[in-house]
């Protein structure tokens, strides 16, 4: 029996993990780099080592170090990091401990993924032609695409559609694979676009039983990362349903496999091919525990210490949606954000599953930090209900609901994505997000009166005596009150003897430092007002918008040189691509950031000469640092 367990991860994960633990009974340590330190996860389990460096997570050598040092006798490596490292389950083994995955001979085999796919041919699973380029075929057909051998999560994929671009992308998908992976092996697949992207969540224990838990569909990605999926899929028939289950139990026999997984297919029509094994628990399991009643994390735990599966697996039932909640901008890129989480609530959450049960599996709270070291999702966001336009509905809402302020997130994509007429006919694939962008939740209109919503409540803190003004306007002489926002310009307002008058469209209901009630066009709306030193955040029934006060006398503004370009983000200097006096073009690449696990590309505006350079390979930097100064070439 296990007594002990070391989590091996940050985070969500963590979290996650040390919950199951927790509800049977064994004790957790959690680990933690300088970065990590005041995480939430590391309060919530029994004690903590902490690792040192924000990359120790990868430190096999450190975590197993760790586990001894604090008397713990299994590990659970939650996913990423190295949850599918044949060298880490290894080394977890041999110092005696209990490893809650599969075998490090069932890793091995599917870590390097073409030779997976040999062993997957061999056991009969349809796949797709790998193309290698140790010795590169001269009649490459186009679009492709390059995957990273030795990992996923989208990290060293490139879509290649000409060989005009083949040279720079295996060079860069090479580059992000080795900082990701420890290994720069690519290869290539037909690119095959407008197809969905479904998984198999098997289960296996020591004793020969393996279920196939059912379907999830993955194929609303960006930049070939997960961010919705459901069980089960909207176009898989009961027919493919079999097929898919079939296939991934060979898959999973084939390589002797124990534990949780997840066998990964790409479907087109009725047709589906292998892409791969991943050997661990997958971001998007609680949907398949949500509609076939199981706790997979559990599961692991027990089939690690010999626990036998019943012979047939639990039938499912109803339907789920995750969405994952990233700090992110998709209107800017998609780039990673940073910065306080002053307020992080989700509506009506829930401990279990119920009848339209909304889950929150999240790694911060309310006053985290959100740095830039790590993989930029804050939470996933679950919804269950009896069947897909419930649950759907019931997740949409709570996420336009959900008080989120601080760094931007992706929450508006997402409810676009949720209430999207072809999301909700069930047509998806893995090119949605390139055909449909849903644009943000808040107009014009709801920018408008939510920032004469903050005027008001800043006007009503208690040095004033607006709290309890009555409603009605009226044209009498007064100085009018001037309450500027970068978002929405200057917002006017006139105190008088019967209450305040602003916009002829809003009446005046009431007015705290925390909430205002304005009636707008016969109905009443509830602004919801919280101020920060950075920004005003103003939540209501028209959606939630993030305000940035303009200072009446503003500070002197540091002049930069036309042409500058700023980091978008804190990030650490990747490399340099360029020299002061080349000539560049538009579009090329000037300068590449690494941050949050991703390689960020800043390129030229427009044709011209490189005037400065002050970026340096290896070094850190802060958002807005100047980088380079294109001087552009006069037309």
């Amino acid at each position: 029996m296990i007594r002990r367990v070391l989590v091996a991860n940050r985070g969500e994960i963590a979290r996650r993990v040390i919950r199951a633990c927790d509800a049977l009974g064994i004790e957790t340590v959690a680990v933690f780099s300088h970065a990590d330190a005041g995480s939430r996860h590391v309060a919530e389990a029994g004690s903590a080592v902490g690792l040192g460096d924000v990359k120790a997570y990868t430190d096999a050598g450190k975590l197993v170090a760790a586990a001894r040092a604090a008397g713990a006798d299994a590990v659970h490596p939650g996913y990423g990091f190295l949850s599918e490292d044949a060298g880490f389950a290894r080394a977890v083994v041999e110092a005696g401990l209990t490893w809650i995955g599969p075998s490090p001979e069932a890793i091995a085999a599917m870590g390097d993924k073409i030779e997976a796919k040999a062993l997957m041919a061999a056991a009969g699973v349809p796949l797709l032609p790998t193309i290698a380029f140790e010795e590169p075929p001269a009649d490459l057909a186009y679009p492709l695409l390059l995957k990273a051998s030795a990992g996923g999560g989208g990290r060293g994929m490139r879509v290649v559609r000409s060989a005009d671009e083949l040279p720079e992308a295996l060079e860069s998908a090479g580059r992000e694979a080795a900082a990701a992976f420890g290994d720069g092996t690519v290869f290539a697949e037909p690119l095959l676009e407008q197809a969905r992207h479904v998984e198999v969540q098997i289960l296996a224990d020591t004793h020969g039983t393996v279920w196939a838990l059912g379907e999830r569909e993955c194929s609303i990605q960006r930049r070939h990362q997960k961010v919705l999926e459901e069980a089960p899929s909207p176009g898989v028939t009961p027919d493919l349903r079999r097929a898919l289950a079939e296939a991934a139990v060979n898959a999973a026999r084939a390589i002797g496999y124990t534990g949780a997984g997840t066998v990964e297919f790409l479907l087109a029509g009725d047709r589906f091919h292998f892409l791969e094994m991943n050997t661990r628990l997958q971001v998007e399991h609680p949907v398949t525990e949500a509609v076939y009643g199981v706790d997979l994390v559990r599961l692991q735990i027990e089939i690690a210490e010999g626990a036998a599966l019943p012979g047939l697996p639990p039938s499912p039932v109803g339907h789920a949606i995750e969405v994952r909640l990233y700090a992110e901008d998709p209107a800017d890129d998609w780039k990673p954000q940073s910065g306080r989480m002053h307020r992080f609530e989700v509506p009506g959450v829930e401990a279990e599953f119920g009848q339209g049960g909304l889950r929150l599996d999240s790694g911060v709270v309310s006053g985290d930090e959100i740095g830039t070291f790590y993989d930029p999702m804050l939470a996933k966001v679950i919804a269950y209900a009896p069947t897909r336009d419930a649950a759907a509905r019931r997740l949409a809402t709570a996420l336009a609901g959900a008080r989120l302020h601080g760094p931007a997130t992706n929450r508006d994509l997402l409810v676009g994505v949720l209430r999207h007429p072809e999301f909700l006919r069930g047509q998806t694939d893995t090119g949605f997000l390139t055909r449909h962008e849903p644009g943000p939740l808040t107009g014009p209109e709801s920018v408008r009166f939510s920032a004469l919503a903050a005027a008001l409540a800043q006007a009503a803190r208690p040095r004033t005596t607006l709290g309890d003004l009555p409603a009605g306007w009226r044209n009498v002489v007064s100085q009018p009150h001037r309450v500027a926002f970068a978002e929405a310009g200057e917002v006017t307002f006139l105190h008088t003897r019967d209450g305040l008058r602003s916009s002829p469209e809003a009446t005046l209901v009431s007015a705290a430092p925390d909430e205002v009630v304005l009636e707008i066009a016969g109905v009443r709306r509830v602004f919801s007002v919280a101020s920060y030193d950075d920004a005003v955040h103003v939540d209501s029934s028209l959606g939630s918008v993030r305000l940035t006060p303009l200072p009446r006398l503003p500070e002197p503004v540091v002049q930069t040189p036309p042409g500058s370009l700023p980091a978008p983000m804190p990030g650490t200097v990747l490399r340099v691509e360029v020299a002061v006096g080349d000539a560049v073009k538009p579009g090329q690449t000037v300068v590449v950031l690494e941050a949050m696990k991703m390689e960020h590309r800043i390129t030229a505006p427009a044709e011209g000469v490189v005037a400065e350079l002050t970026a340096v390979a290896g070094r850190q930097v802060d958002a807005g640092t100047p980088l380079a100064v294109i001087k552009e070439v006069e037309q």
